[in-house]
């Protein structure tokens, strides 16, 4: 009776130190841990709603390929960038450790070329902004900016498939009437094969003609600094459960879901900026599903995976 005795609490022990350890095992490595900032719905979040898992999801075989932690390389070739915009060294206005300006002001153009050390480019081309009504469509815009991209010699990069649009508008309050007189497209990369969201790699807005007003352009090469150790997916929805991690998800309701189902899980890359360096880590995107009363709402659940 005593041995049986002293199996049964060794066996207690071990149930609650093997969890223990696995959760230290478990726990990121990284340096750099992501903050998504408040996207939060208005009075809830989602440590405060149940969430299933399909057991598919659990078990699912994301990827056999290695994931890394990349850093910016820092830019260097100030001149050859801004060569490619129509800009000479006699043109710069304005130099310091992280930012080199340059200015071409006629009777009617005025542009002005900004490269930052961490690889951001912002043009300001010159061209003014309409206020009619938009000549121009948003598929039109999706396919403009790769003619613009190709104009400054910006297009050696993958693009991801995704991209988004947005759109400027103006109301006329003695007719309260809207209209549309422009739009913003936002464009990413792919980073080792796969969508690398987050900071956006590019964007240009159009006027009503659809002209390039401004644009930006991230370009830093991103190295590869060293492996990411994967945390994996059912410690990462504890973590979400608990609220221990910052998530980024897509569903912005005033009245918080009776429970959430996660259907599926992918993997891809997130870059953010970590003082003067951008870092792209490896990051979960959780399919899942929002069961109200009358409705079920389809969205996406993001969290850091290293």
């Amino acid at each position: 009776m005593k041995t049986k005795r002293l199996l049964t609490a060794l066996l207690v022990v071990l149930i609650i130190i093997i969890p223990a350890a696995c959760d230290k095992i478990e726990k990121s490595e990284s340096p750099y841990t992501i903050m998504f900032g408040d996207l939060m719905g208005p009075c809830w979040t989602l440590s405060d709603i149940r969430i299933q898992c399909k057991s598919n999801v659990l078990n699912k075989k994301l990827s056999d390929k290695k994931w890394f932690i990349y850093v910016s390389s820092k830019v260097e070739n100030y001149e050859q960038i801004a060569e490619k915009f129509g800009f000479d060294e006699s043109q710069i206005f304005m130099r310091d450790d992280s930012r080199l300006c340059y200015h071409d002001e006629t009777e009617d153009v005025r542009r002005i070329l900004s490269i930052d050390s961490d690889g951001e480019i912002s043009y300001s081309t010159g061209i003014k902004e309409t206020y009619f009504e938009t000549k121009v469509s948003e598929a039109d815009c999706v396919e403009l900016i790769k003619e613009v991209l190709k104009q400054y010699g910006l297009m050696e990069k993958t693009f991801s498939k995704e991209c988004s649009v947005g759109e400027s508008s103006v109301t006329n309050p003695a007719e309260n009437e809207t209209k549309t007189i422009g739009y913003t497209v936002t464009v990413y990369f792919m980073l080792d094969g796969v969508e690398l969201h987050g900071d956006p790699r590019a964007y240009v807005t159009f006027n009503g003609n659809g002209e390039a007003v401004y644009m930006m352009y991230n370009m830093p090469d991103f190295i590869e600094s060293e492996p990411a150790k994967l945390i994996s997916v059912r410690q990462v929805l504890n973590s979400i459960r608990k609220g221990e991690i910052s998530v980024m998800y897509g569903l912005d309701t005033d009245d918080a879901p009776d429970r959430i189902t996660i259907e599926d899980v992918d993997i891809c890359y997130y870059s953010q900026s970590f003082g003067d360096i951008q870092v792209a880590q490896p990051m979960y995107v959780f399919s899942a599903i929002a069961h109200f009363k009358n409705e079920k709402i389809p969205f996406t659940i993001c969290a850091q995976a290293n």
